[in-house]
Order: structure tokens, then C-alpha cells, then sequence
């Protein structure tokens, strides 16, 4: 009895043998050499092209080549820096309470809070603000994760700066009970005399007119071998650019009466 294909049949037959004749050509010298090129120029356009974008994204050259107050904190040149930047039509004083209270356990960050609720980390954003959180300072610890992760706040200075930083280097100060600081020890071993530390820093600065231009810069400085430099830069640069550029976004809307606060 002959068997009677329909074209349903015929479609999936046809796919899979395109995919045998496609992996065919690949798995060859040639197809394997071709594909190295490939990964090779991605990589290349993603490192020297499309990450220093993001690192940059609003910021003028001149702003991210200036010295910063946080940038006094990094114990060796950054192997990551990020600055990126926004014009904001209010005065500072109605921006940097948005700054002052940020956290997992308080307004969250004003980026994407869904996503990172996908990835465990408890964020629900806060688009007003709250007196009681309003009183932060240095030596105060600001949580990222619900876990207690997070980097202390190592100076505050009334609308015009914030500072956080984290430190591999200096792993003996006290915290609050329950929170710590994500060192990757696993990447960086402090047994080998390796650290990773960085800081976020944001700054005001008052512009005529009652406007403000806000600048954050994020530095990441390690010591340790190049597969785990590697891994941390290609792991963290790109999204904290994304979530820097977005709370920016927000903030600015807010602080403008433009953010659709329910």
C-alpha cells in the first residue's frame, strides 16, 4: 500500500532537507572558516562600534572625557566606562529626590522593573516621591537585588551628586544585615590577589532657564585573568548602558510632570 504525503508533509521534508544541505556547507573547512569570519565581525561591530554607543548615548565628548567626583574611586584604569547624559527642563532640586531613593526596597530604579522582576531580583518601581526616602547618605547601602545585593552609598552632596560604590579591595567594611556586595569571587579570586570594583555616580549640573543637565557615569576596574575580565565586561556593560539610558528617560519625564503616574 503506497503512502500518501500532504503538504504538510512535503513542506517539513523540504525544510529539513534545506538544514541538512545548509550544515552540510558548514561543517567544511571552508564553511567553518566562513563562519569564524562571521563571528569574528560581529564581535568587532558589537565591541568597537555598537557598545561604545551605548556607553556614550546622550553624553558629548567632552562629557565623557571630563573628570567626575567618582572617578577618584577607581583603584586602576577602568577596563569598562560608561557615561551617558540627558538635558532635563527642571531645576536640580526637583530631580535628584528621583536619585536619592532609589533601590530595590524603595522606588526601584525607573527602568525596565518588569524585566527585572523576570530575572529575580523583586523590582517594583515608585514614580512619586516619598518623604521617608529621602534621607539617604553616606555610608548607607542601596539593594539591587531582593536577595540583599547591592553597593554602598559613599557620598551624597544636596542636588548635585550621588555616588555608589563596590570594591573588591576593601571587602572588610561593615554592611547592614542581610545585604552584600556582588564581588564575583568565583571570577575574581581575592586568594590570587584579584578584586573587580566599580561605582555609579550621578551629577547635576544647573543649566539657565531652570533646566539641568544630568550626567551618570558607571566605571567597572578588575584584576584578574582575561576570560574573566572578558566574561564581566560582555556581561554587565550592555545592560547597564540599556538601564541607565531608559531611567534616564523616565526620570526626565517625571521631573518634566510628563510620566503618566496612575
Amino acid at each position: 500500500m503506497g503512502t500518501t504525503l500532504n503538504n504538510s508533509d512535503i513542506s517539513n521534508a523540504a525544510h529539513n532537507a534545506l538544514v541538512m544541505r545548509c550544515a552540510k556547507k558548514i561543517v567544511t573547512k571552508k564553511g567553518m572558516a566562513i563562519l569564524c569570519v562571521v563571528v569574528v565581525l560581529a564581535f568587532c561591530l558589537y565591541d568597537f562600534v555598537i557598545l561604545p554607543r551605548f556607553d556614550s548615548w546622550g553624553a558629548t565628548r567632552e562629557e565623557a572625557a571630563m573628570a567626575l567626583p567618582g572617578d577618584v574611586l577607581a583603584p586602576s584604569v577602568p577596563m569598562w566606562r560608561m557615561t551617558v547624559a540627558t538635558t532635563i527642563d527642571a531645576p536640580p532640586e526637583k530631580i535628584f529626590p528621583y536619585f536619592l531613593q532609589m533601590g530595590q526596597d524603595k522606588a526601584g530604579f525607573y527602568s525596565a522593573d518588569w524585566l527585572e522582576r523576570a530575572f529575580g531580583f523583586g523590582i517594583h518601581n515608585t514614580y512619586t516621591v516619598v518623604p521617608e526616602w529621602q534621607n539617604t547618605k553616606a555610608g548607607d547601602f542601596c539593594t539591587f537585588h531582593k536577595a540583599g545585593m547591592g553597593m554602598r552609598i559613599y557620598s551624597v552632596t544636596p542636588k548635585r551628586n550621588l555616588i555608589m560604590v563596590t570594591n573588591g579591595l576593601e571587602p572588610n567594611h561593615s554592611l547592614p544585615p542581610g545585604k552584600w556586595e556582588m564581588l564575583l569571587t568565583p571570577l575574581f579570586s581575592r586568594e590570587k590577589g584579584d578584586y573587580v570594583a566599580w561605582d555609579w555616580d550621578f551629577n547635576l549640573f544647573p543649566l539657565p532657564g531652570g533646566k539641568t543637565r544630568v550626567v551618570v557615569r558607571a566605571f567597572a576596574s578588575t584584576r584578574g585573568n582575561p576570560l574573566s575580565k572578558f566574561i564581566f565586561k560582555h556581561a554587565f556593560a550592555l545592560p547597564s548602558d540599556i538601564m541607565d539610558i531608559e531611567m534616564l528617560r523616565r526620570v526626565k519625564m517625571l521631573a518634566e510632570g510628563a510620566y503618566p503616574v496612575h
